[in-house]
C-alpha cells in the first residue's frame, strides 16, 4: 500500500468510528469487508488498497490488521504511525474497542465511498460477533481459507464474485486487477 492508500484507509476507518462513537476493531473489519464487497459490486473498484485475509473469524484487512495489533505492516511502512496519531484503544478494560482521536478527513471520501460505508456501518455495526462471522463466512472467505500452501490472501474478484452476479462487473473487477498488478 501506497502512503495515499494507507492515509485513505485511516480516513476510512476514523469515519466509522465518528459515526459510531468507537467500535472494537472485530466490527471495524467486518464493516470494511461488507462496504469494500458493496462498493465492488457497484463500482467495479476497491474502496481500500488494503488485501483481506481469511482468518477463523472472518476476513480482515490484513495491513490494519497489524497496525491495531501494534506492528508495522511489512507491505505499508509508516502505517502504524499514521494509526497511532489518529485511532487508540480504548485501555485495558477494553482493548480491542478503537476510539478515533480526530475527525475523519473526508476529502479521502468520494460520496459513493461514503454511501457504501453508511449502508455498512447501518447494516453491520450492532449485528452480534456470531452472526457477523456466519454472514463474512462466504464463497470468498471458504476459497481462502481451504487454499493449499497456508496462503489465506482473499482474491478481490473472488469476493466481487460473492457480492455480484454481474459478469460484465465481474469482468471489468478481474480487468483492473490484472492492470493494477501489472502497474506496481
Amino acid at each position: 500500500m501506497n502512503k495515499e492508500s494507507q492515509r485513505e484507509l485511516i480516513e476510512i476507518v476514523l469515519y466509522i468510528l465518528n459515526k459510531t462513537g468507537g467500535l472494537d476493531y472485530y466490527h471495524v473489519f467486518k464493516i470494511l469487508y461488507f462496504a469494500q464487497k458493496d462498493y465492488l459490486s457497484q463500482w467495479g473498484h476497491r474502496l481500500i488498497q488494503d488485501d483481506f485475509c481469511a482468518l477463523e473469524n472472518g476476513p480482515v484487512p490484513t495491513n490494519l490488521y497489524d497496525a491495531v495489533k501494534g506492528q508495522e505492516p511489512l507491505k505499508s511502512k509508516g502505517l502504524l504511525s499514521m494509526f497511532n496519531e489518529a485511532i487508540r484503544h480504548a485501555g485495558e478494560d477494553a482493548p480491542h474497542f478503537l476510539i478515533a482521536l480526530r475527525n475523519a478527513n473526508l476529502d479521502y471520501l468520494s460520496e459513493a465511498a461514503i454511501n457504501a460505508l453508511d449502508k455498512a456501518i447501518h447494516e453491520y455495526s450492532n449485528m452480534s460477533f456470531g452472526h457477523l462471522k456466519d454472514l463474512s463466512h462466504d464463497a470468498a472467505w471458504a476459497e481462502a481459507w481451504g487454499h493449499p500452501g497456508g496462503s489465506r490472501k482473499m482474491d478481490i474478484v473472488s469476493i466481487a464474485k460473492a457480492s455480484t452476479d454481474n459478469k460484465a462487473m465481474i469482468e471489468y473487477i478481474t480487468d483492473n486487477e490484472l492492470l493494477e498488478s501489472a502497474l506496481s
